[in-house]
């Protein structure tokens, strides 16, 4: 299972008689996937370390947007203003160290999956210090 694969279940048409075959597939897809999910803790192949890399960045990136998106709603407009340049430089750095992970993987099959494995490590980071911040 690819990533662009889980980003187009939402795309799957849906249709008021006939849908025997798309539901199964769809109904196929999300059991696979959440059994797949629960298996992050042991992944044995590249493909499925990748998938779970993948899967944890998405999960940090929503937190993140979330807390980052609360933090936007203060009244401080030069917090707002420097919080602002801040998480554009951060996100900058994010992607270099990614690539830059992604470069020194020993492995041609872990390319994706050290770049992801970096970003999200770096994105569970940037929450805590955008939580210390609306703590502040």
């Amino acid at each position: 299972m690819t990533s662009t694969a889980s980003a187009n279940v939402g795309s799957v048409p849906a249709r008021s008689a006939g849908l025997g075959l798309p539901v199964f597939a769809l109904l196929a897809f999300l059991c696979t996937s959440q059994a797949f999910a629960q298996d992050c803790d042991r992944p044995g192949t590249p493909g499925e370390m990748t998938e779970c890399a993948t899967l944890r960045l998405r999960a940090a990136d929503r937190e993140m947007a979330d807390t980052y998106g609360a933090l936007l709603d203060s009244e401080d407009k030069g917090f707002v203003a420097a919080l602002k340049a801040a998480q554009d430089a951060w996100m900058r750095w994010r992607e270099a160290e990614g690539a830059l992970a992604a470069k020194t993987a020993n492995d041609p099959a872990l390319v994706e999956y050290a770049r992801f494995k970096q970003q999200a490590l770096m994105t569970e980071d940037r929450i805590k210090d955008l939580r210390g911040m609306a703590e502040n």
